[in-house]
């Protein structure tokens, strides 16, 4: 009898430590990939956010060229057909005839630059800290895992030594 429970226990220690190590397996290959999946999703986002970036700035320029086309053609057509000159002596004053009022001067090329390179540098520590976030994230959950494998493990080799000791009296 008492060979016929120490053969049921062993073979109970070995089903729980393979049901374990295979626990463990998936576990891990489930991190692995759960890691692979944020690093596409976040490499997918940086092409997305680059290919956006380069359209609004071709739709930019393609913009400005057809103002100043539209802006030019309308010049050319106004004074074209236009009887200005000859009654020019009837118009009222115009509104700005000391000239136009000054506009703000834009930027200079370097100053944009900057401001472009410290907004890149913003946003790549943004998704550094988000980046460390969910490694951190994923280590924690590895480690509460392991430990809650390592402690089932260890609760059924107890479990186990408390059912051997009375078979053994």
């Amino acid at each position: 009898m008492t060979e016929h429970v120490t053969e049921n226990v062993s073979e109970n220690v070995t089903e729980d430590e393979n049901v374990t190590s295979d626990l463990a397996e998936e576990v891990v290959g489930a991190v692995h990939k759960s890691q692979q999946l944020t690093l596409e999703a976040v490499h997918k986002g940086q092409q997305l956010t680059l290919e956006t970036a380069k359209k609004s700035q071709q739709l930019t320029i393609e913009t400005a060229k057809k103002i100043a086309e539209a802006l030019s053609t309308a010049a050319s057509t106004a004074a074209a057909k236009l009887p200005g000159r000859q009654l020019a002596h009837r118009l009222p004053a115009r509104p700005f005839a000391g000239g136009l009022p000054t506009l703000p001067k834009l930027p200079e090329t370097d100053a944009v630059f900057a401001a472009a390179r410290d907004y890149a540098g913003q946003l790549f520590a943004e998704q550094r800290r988000f980046a460390g976030q969910v490694v951190a994230e994923q280590r924690r959950f590895a480690g509460e895992l392991v430990s809650a494998v390592s402690g089932a493990r260890h609760a059924g080799e107890a479990g186990e030594a408390d059912e051997a000791a009375p078979t053994a009296e």
